[in-house]
């Protein structure tokens, strides 16, 4: 099968990284697959490493006629059967490129909660053929604002790599005490992310916590949350690591995880912590409930706390801290079953098959 797949970030974070696993792994069962990115940066880079043709041929915005115009030529070039569009904010552009090009399956790929505006439901409801929601959560979210799309709908849950990373020397870069606690975060600074309810945690916690903040994100962003940690009296035990190309080995090196964000559809740094056998600690976000909850007969595979809550926060945290300081049973089992999970449900082989049989057309309504 020819496949097509447009990713627009510059830089490699969730969504892109899940865009070069679905790319490489289609391409290793056989089909066909070619990706239009940025011209320049990451993205391109890492596909070109991985041997996935690329174009710089892509839509800038929906008023960027004639590179849409382009961009539906090269489709017609790849003679794709379909394509993949990962970019809500190119929603409607490349969307309509690709009816233009005649593409006989156009799916859209949604990773994240967000406000669906009007032309994006008009792409909905008229060129998407389907819908792939990487949650439970965002399927729920779409089927919710756009009715008439609900059909085309389908779960497909983030997977990854069973291999898991060494830790990182985070510790010794830092001078942290081989004896404190310490949780790991990952993601961006801005205020979705969470990381001020992190903080605002932290004030709550002991003295022998630290946590450590890897992600990138604008300056002044950062320099506010920096000075709210000095305000909360714990600069010292909350350090920025800004951005990090081995997220999951920062992950690897933490006590416990923490996903504190206001808006998420399925957190790969979560997968990786679960696969990491970390204790988790989420808010109710896009994939915790997949990821977390008890569900199918298994037991709490983590804590999911409410949204924008750092009191709530505080308190699962602290039950975590205390258990593992305590060897707590409860906190073992709960991390063992997270990583029971990331090795049988969130695998990439579970994660390309639902791809492929969105892609294909051969898929019914929930493929997981």
């Amino acid at each position: 099968m020819r496949i097509a797949i447009h990713v627009d970030g510059p830089i490699i974070r969730g969504n892109e990284r899940q865009v070069i696993r679905i790319a490489a792994g289609l391409r290793d069962r056989g089909h066909h697959v070619a990706v239009s990115c940025r011209a320049e940066g990451p993205v391109r880079d890492e596909l070109s490493a991985l041997g996935i043709p690329t174009t710089g041929v892509r839509p800038g915005g929906d008023a960027d006629l004639w590179n849409a115009g382009r961009f539906a030529d090269w489709l017609r070039r790849e003679r794709a059967e379909a394509v993949l569009l990962t970019s809500w904010k190119r929603t409607m552009i490349g969307a309509a490129a690709a009816a233009a090009a005649r593409v006989p399956r156009i799916v859209y790929r949604i990773g994240d909660v967000h406000p669906i505006g009007l032309l994006e439901r008009v792409a909905l409801r008229q060129w998407y053929t389907d819908v792939i929601a990487n949650s439970r959560a965002v399927g729920e979210a779409v089927a919710a604002a756009v009715p008439r799309a609900a059909g085309k709908v389908h779960v497909v849950v983030n997977g990854m790599e069973s291999a898991v990373s060494s830790p990182a020397p985070v510790r010794r870069e830092l001078g942290i005490p081989y004896d404190a606690i310490l949780l790991g975060a990952v993601g961006g600074v801005e205020r979705r992310k969470g990381f001020d309810l992190l903080i605002g945690a932290m004030a709550a916690l002991d003295g022998r916590v630290h946590a450590v903040l890897a992600g990138g994100g604008r300056d002044a962003d950062r320099a506010r949350l920096q000075a709210q940690a000095e305000q909360r009296g714990v600069g010292n035990r909350v350090h920025f690591l800004g951005r990090r190309p081995d997220g999951p080995a920062v992950t690897a090196a933490c006590d416990a995880f923490v996903l504190p964000s206001r808006s998420e559809g399925f957190s790969v740094a979560m997968l990786e912590a679960m696969a990491a056998g970390r204790p988790t600690v989420a808010a109710d976000v896009g994939g915790a409930w997949e990821g977390l909850a008890p569900r199918d007969g298994r037991p709490a595979a983590g804590w999911i706390v409410p949204v924008d809550d750092a009191d709530a926060l505080a308190g699962a945290l602290r039950e975590v801290v205390d258990g593992i300081r305590e060897g707590a049973a409860e906190v073992g089992a709960r991390a063992a079953e997270a990583a029971w999970r990331a090795n049988h449900w969130f695998t990439l082989d579970a994660m390309i098959d639902g791809y492929e049989a969105v892609l294909a057309g051969r898929a019914a309504d929930g493929v997981r």
